[in-house]
């Protein structure tokens, strides 16, 4: 390998490290977190909270926990969303 060549393969190895990185889009999204429970004040475990964003159709659901705590993250921003809780039992 010449000079020239290897002075020319040198500086494309550099400007490759120097050039920035792809790093992931930053995205906002909203999340929803509550706590489901009967009219006794009893906490209802399993109980699917399906979460409907009205502008877009979307649906985000998620399953009660024991103490009938739920979060679910990733939802789009704004709103309106239309909440519905469904139980057996």
């Amino acid at each position: 390998m010449n000079r020239v060549t290897a002075l020319v393969l040198a500086l494309v190895v550099l400007l490759g490290l120097a050039a920035p990185t792809v790093s992931t889009a930053q995205v906002t999204t909203a999340a929803l977190n509550g706590r489901i429970t009967d009219t006794a004040g009893e906490e209802l475990p399993g109980a699917t909270v399906v979460a409907l964003h009205v502008p877009s159709g979307s649906r985000y659901g998620v399953v009660t926990r024991e103490d009938g705590r739920f979060n679910r993250t990733g939802l789009r921003v704004g709103g309106p969303y239309t909440m519905t809780v469904t139980y057996i039992g």
